[in-house]
């Protein structure tokens, strides 16, 4: 089981309301922050590494149009990660899953991983994933998808790793995918959650952890729901 139950506000894609996101700099501020985990996205590279990237295809938090998993290890060096957010932060790089690894190392932070995965390879992604955790520390290391599919990859040949479904809005067959995936959690969005939402699933004995929640009021309500953990642009501000 993770260290994932003894602590309410995690940072996600690290301190990425002042920061540039999936950077080591958001990392490093968002444990600065308090912060004990942090959510943040691996995409698969050509090389069969892993990128701490989010979107399909270069443009938005780095210049070019390329899809991210035509890229190689090599290719990251090239790419500005910060200074789409501010010319301070120009020259932050886009990380690579071993770079955040060594950093948990240090620290202690554990990282909920969501699994982007850009193509349907969903073997490719598992056998990856495998690879670069095996040596993490399993009580720091939760892994959640939106796809299903790729969850079912990854339980297949790692039995033992804490998995979560995340969905906007909590799927009418969510039983099952939780029996079948021996998931840990749902992650569902705070925002289209109902109150017999979170009871249903508190009830049935899994986490349930709510993204992206950046008002006082939204922490609040969630709380009262029973919510486990609350995803968060803002940890030094939701924290205090």
């Amino acid at each position: 089981m993770p260290r994932f139950d003894d602590h309410f506000i995690e940072a996600h894609r690290g301190a990425s309301g002042s920061f540039p996101e999936n950077t080591m700099l958001a990392f490093a501020e968002a444990a600065k922050a308090g912060a004990r985990s942090i959510e943040t996205d691996l995409s698969l590279l050509a090389d069969d590494n892993f990128a701490i990237f989010h979107d399909a295809t270069l443009g938005r938090t780095v210049s070019g149009d390329a899809e991210i998993g035509s890229l190689d290890t090599a290719a990251l060096a090239g790419l500005d990660a910060g200074i789409w957010r501010d010319a301070a932060f120009a020259r932050q790089p886009v990380p690579t899953i071993d770079e955040a690894l060594a950093w948990q190392a240090q620290t202690g932070i554990g990282f909920n991983w969501e699994m982007k995965c850009h193509h349907d390879d969903y073997p490719r992604h598992a056998r990856a994933l495998k690879a670069a955790l095996r040596r993490a520390d399993p009580r720091n290391t939760l892994v959640s998808s939106f796809d299903a599919e790729c969850l079912a990859a990854i339980r297949a040949i790692m039995p033992d790793i804490a998995l979560a479904l995340i969905a906007e809005t909590l799927p009418g067959d969510w039983r099952e995918q939780a029996a079948r995936l021996s998931l840990d959690g749902v992650h569902l969005d705070h925002s289209t959650m109902t109150a017999a939402d979170a009871r249903a699933v508190k009830s049935a004995g899994l986490a349930l952890r709510c993204y992206t929640v950046n008002d006082a009021a939204d922490i609040e309500r969630i709380k009262a729901l029973g919510v486990d953990m609350a995803m968060t642009d803002w940890p030094d501000r939701v924290a205090a």
